[in-house]
């Protein structure tokens, strides 16, 4: 998958993007996400948006523990 991948500054109701040739007569999916004020773009690589984990650190329940499933099954031997 190729992506092509913008940060703009809307300034009006409209915008207009340029389409890579390797995109053009292809079916394109359009989203426009802000970007935060106080941090930069996100870094290749990088996949977590900005404050991510720290909003959903701690977020999950503490699951109880497990019980012992038992040990394991007694085989013969394979020759």
């Amino acid at each position: 998958m190729e992506a092509h991948r913008e940060i703009r500054e809307v300034t009006s109701d409209t915008l207009t993007i340029s389409v890579p040739d390797a995109l053009r007569n292809h079916r394109v999916e359009v989203i426009l996400l802000p970007v935060d004020e106080d941090s930069e773009a996100p870094r290749p690589g990088n996949g977590w948006a900005a404050g991510f984990l720290e909003r959903f650190a701690g977020s999950l329940p503490d699951f109880p523990d497990i019980a012992d499933a038992g040990g394991y099954e007694n085989r013969e031997r394979l020759p």
